[in-house]
């Protein structure tokens, strides 16, 4: 029954933040196609426009923070903000993140130089500056939720596999609207949204595998995804893309992800407990 009640509570917020995503903050904008702020060119739409798609992205961890004081108060904030910068993971997995995004970033180099393409690295180094800026915009405003406050409660009822499955679905369907908003990236370079749906549930296999590794360290999805999101806008900003790299370009982390389940077997867990105050 408690588990019942636990895993309720991952539904209703996953529920919350779709409806919030296509409802209210990016789906009329992509309705009505009212440009916001351009990916690839300098036009720019109204500032409420501006504010309403920024202030989008951070639904889903603003919802997690206030469900949390909902229910737990001020004492589950502190606890929560604790987990957010629980910084000693031990070196080997800060190394095994930065080795899996290098790894997925050269496989999708790899696909790109096959394709008859040329990359320009030196991207890597020259975007660097907005390293710091890219901490705010995607791993604080996105995974003090799907990690820190959805997975958890899923595992309650289902495995790792399975509650991973899950938040990847969510968690594309939450992006789904940027696929028809005026001036994002996904649709002025027309990403297809499944190819962009696979690389999700894929990455949300490898994101669970690490929480769940490093003892639900909330820190160690951030800093994934952090590093994830550097190597991804560098990708993005130097490929010309083509319908056929569009749908290979996931293939890299899906071979990755297939890996770790192979290796990492899931079994169902029941027993994993909510982080809670002490």
């Amino acid at each position: 029954m408690k588990n019942m009640k636990t895993v309720k509570e991952a539904y209703i917020f996953l529920g919350l933040t779709l409806a919030l995503s296509w409802f209210v903050f990016w789906g009329p904008l992509a309705l009505f196609k009212i440009q916001t702020i351009s990916f690839v060119s300098s036009i720019k739409g109204p500032f409420w426009a501006i504010a309403l798609f920024i202030t989008g992205g951070f639904v889903p961890s603003l919802l997690a923070i206030f469900l949390t004081w909902k229910k737990e108060g001020l004492s589950g904030l502190r606890v929560l903000g604790q987990r957010i910068i629980q910084f000693r993971l031990g070196w080997r997995w800060y190394l095994f993140i930065l080795l899996i995004v290098f790894a997925g970033t050269a496989g999708q180099l790899i696909i790109y130089k096959l394709l008859g393409n040329t990359f320009p690295g030196h991207l890597f180094i020259s975007q660097l500056v907005s390293f710091v800026p890219l901490l705010i915009l995607g791993p604080l405003s996105e995974e003090i939720s799907w990690r820190g406050y959805a997975l958890e409660r899923l595992q309650t009822r289902w495995n790792p596999l399975t509650s991973s499955l899950i938040i990847g679905t969510v968690w594309a369907l939450w992006h789904l609207p940027l696929f028809l908003m005026v001036g994002t990236s996904q649709h002025e370079l027309a990403i297809p949204f499944f190819s962009f749906m696979t690389k999700i549930l894929t990455t949300s296999i490898l994101y669970t595998w690490i929480f769940n590794s490093t003892q639900k360290n909330l820190w160690s999805a951030i800093f994934f995804h952090w590093i994830f999101t550097y190597a991804a806008q560098v990708v993005d900003s130097g490929v010309i893309r083509s319908p056929l790299y569009n749908w290979l370009e996931g293939l890299p982390y899906v071979a990755i992800a297939i890996v770790v389940t192979l290796i990492w077997k899931p079994k169902k867990s029941n027993k994993l407990e909510i982080t809670k105050k002490n």
